[in-house]
């Protein structure tokens, strides 16, 4: 089963409040306020706020005023760059994207019946993850918003609709998308 971790999940729920606040061109805000407002446990939070900004894709700020903000407009950081950065890079199996992983070997390589759909499937996830931006999340998000069918609360904090990009790509992939921990 493809399943992303609770920290991409938490990734994912402050990059889209971030998302919002970039919209309304709103000053950086606090990782404090970010776990506050949705029930993050804040120091797991800041790990993963500090990573996004190893990625480049969040900015800090010190200070009395700092905090984090998106360090670009959200139609240029795709889903693929956030799952890197806190999962590593997307492989599906050990062959997937056809690089050798040293010290590890499959005694079937050579005669393998499924590498190249293996690879075929790990690049159309990539293509995909590449090609979904926050942009894309935080619309999906005001769309479901209006039906009452997104919500976020401490317990639970992805509900994904039926429109939400997770939902495509179990379609694209015929995978599932498990929110585990």
């Amino acid at each position: 089963m493809l399943s992303l971790t609770r920290k991409t999940d938490y990734a994912l729920v402050a990059l889209s409040y971030l998302t919002g606040r970039y919209a309304e061109s709103a000053e950086p805000v606090s990782a404090k306020q970010i776990a506050q407002t949705f029930g993050l446990p804040l120091p797991l939070l800041m790990n993963i706020l500090k990573e996004l900004v190893r990625a480049k894709v969040l900015a800090s700020t010190r200070g009395v005023n700092g905090g984090y903000e998106l360090a670009t407009e959200p139609g240029r950081i795709s889903l693929l760059e956030i799952v890197t950065a806190m999962e590593g890079p997307v492989r599906l199996s050990q062959c997937a994207d056809g690089l050798p992983i040293v010290g590890q070997g499959c005694n079937l390589s050579d005669d393998c019946p499924i590498r190249g759909p293996i690879r075929s499937l790990h690049r159309r996830i990539n293509r995909f993850l590449e090609e979904v931006t926050l942009k894309d999340l935080w619309e999906d998000r005001i769309e479901s918003n209006n039906t009452g069918t997104y919500k976020t609360n401490t317990n639970d904090s992805c509900a994904c609709s039926s429109t939400h990009p997770t939902a495509e790509l179990t379609e694209l992939a015929g995978v599932t998308i498990n929110q585990g921990a």
